[in-house]
């Protein structure tokens, strides 16, 4: 697939604020400060994009979780609506 997943990318945004910002209630000022630092890291990452580097390679759970999906969107036409939501249901966790 090749793409990261909806909510693993907003879960990693989340993630890349929160740390940013060091806390739950930050002051407006720290708040500020840790949205520069998050669009700092953003710009390098599209620098390094754009220069042709290659990105971080995933971790090998994601790879395998993908592969898994892939396949079963590729067999959609081949199976019941219930079997495919069934398929799809099962590579996910509800915490």
């Amino acid at each position: 697939m090749g793409q990261d997943r909806t909510n693993n990318f907003v879960e990693a945004a989340h993630r890349r604020m929160r740390d940013a910002l060091g806390a739950d209630h930050p002051t407006i000022w720290k708040f500020i400060e840790g949205l520069r630092r998050v669009q700092a890291g953003r710009d390098k990452d599209h620098e390094d994009f754009v220069s042709g580097r290659e990105p971080p390679r995933k971790r090998r759970r994601y790879v395998l979780a993908d592969r898994r999906i892939l396949r079963i969107v590729q067999r959609f036409h081949t199976q019941s609506y219930v079997d495919y939501l069934r398929g799809i249901a099962n590579n996910f966790t509800v915490a």
